[in-house]
């Protein structure tokens, strides 16, 4: 149903590339080099260098290949760049020059006339390496509505995704943006791909989006359709992180949840956004936000947290009560935290003792 034949090289290979170099040069070899060059030219775009990348004992030059100025690298350390950890990730690393004749304008001119080359080199190298923004920058970068224009979020979204940054998540958003222009939105999945280096972000609209990325997929559906989510979770997760930010009518928020949160990892997140609509009638809400809202259904998850005080925690329960490890509010949306809630509740005679 879903066309997922574009992670079969990314999936592994973002795993691998946090492990060390043996296991990542067999990843590689068993993708095949080509196929992981690929991957590393459509995630670093164009630069105005030749790129040599070198594998086995093989070099093949990408990019400017007509250029002067050519940057050579092993294709392992391109991939641990990118996608690993390592503060200096290239050991392989050369850079080579042609070396102009001197001229009759003398040595100024010709020192002048190499001035590019450290842009040039350094653009490239900055691509295989990206710095690591934060969230708002990210946002105001990308265009995301999730700073400054309405909403603050990205402030929160710092606090509870910092641990997942450099691990090879899965993200799904629902609600891509540009309503039902295809050619518009899109801004949060790339906001997201830039700060998951590792990270596969998958993006589910009811409209049809042309939003693309070297990490993106979008898929067509609505987020109303418990049967169409429970099949999306199936092929496309499990999901590190889930976000909720489609339609915000609160039956939908309260589908997608029960849906798509089974299909969550353990220590994985699943998020609500613009939980104002649960107190406004014409969204499904009211102003009490009472059982039937989206905010109703996370404010019962608290009680589940506590069921250990009214009765035995290993006992039977719903996979909500057992799942839920831990739920963050801040001003309009909230954080649900998927993993085992066994702690034991108190003595039953303190309940009378007083």
């Amino acid at each position: 149903m879903f066309d997922t034949a574009r992670w079969t090289v990314l999936a592994p290979l973002l795993q691998a590339a946090g492990a060390g170099r043996d296991l990542l040069d067999d990843t590689i070899r068993r993708l095949t080099p080509e196929a992981v060059t690929q991957v590393v030219l459509n995630e670093i775009g164009e630069h105005g260098v030749r790129l040599d990348l070198h594998f086995d004992g093989r070099t093949t030059s990408h990019l400017r290949t007509d250029a002067d100025v050519v940057v050579s690298l092993s294709l392992t350390d391109a991939v641990r760049g990118l996608y690993g950890t390592d503060e200096r990730p290239w050991p392989s690393l050369a850079v080579r020059t042609a070396f102009a004749e001197l001229d009759e304008r003398g040595p100024g001119a010709w020192f002048a006339g190499r001035k590019g080359i450290a842009r040039d080199v350094q653009s490239l190298l900055s691509a295989l390496k990206p710095g690591r923004q934060d969230l708002g920058e990210l946002s105001v970068t990308f265009g995301s509505d999730k700073w400054g224009d309405l909403h603050w979020y990205t402030q929160h979204y710092e606090r509870h995704f910092a641990r997942l940054r450099d691990e090879p998540v899965r993200v799904l958003e629902i609600g891509i943006g540009g309503y039902a222009d295809p050619d518009s939105g899109g801004a949060s999945l790339r906001m997201w791909q830039r700060y998951f280096r590792r990270g596969l972000v998958h993006g589910l609209d009811i409209a049809e989006k042309n939003v693309t990325g070297p990490r993106i997929m979008t898929v067509r559906g609505d987020q109303s359709d418990a049967e169409f989510l429970g099949r999306l979770g199936e092929e496309l997760g499990p999901f590190d992180v889930v976000i909720d930010d489609g339609s915000h009518l609160n039956e939908h928020v309260r589908i997608s949840f029960h849906a798509l949160f089974p299909h969550v990892r353990p220590g994985g997140l699943y998020v609500v956004e613009d939980l104002q609509t649960a107190y406004w009638p014409r969204w499904g809400g009211d102003p009490e936000a009472g059982p039937g809202t989206s905010m109703g259904m996370l404010k019962s998850f608290v009680d589940g947290l506590n069921r250990a005080e009214v009765r035995d925690p290993q006992g039977e329960g719903s996979h909500l009560e057992r799942d839920i490890s831990g739920i963050s509010f801040h001003h309009n949306i909230a954080f649900v935290e998927k993993g085992l809630n066994a702690e034991e509740g108190g003595p039953v005679f303190l309940r009378t003792l007083f």
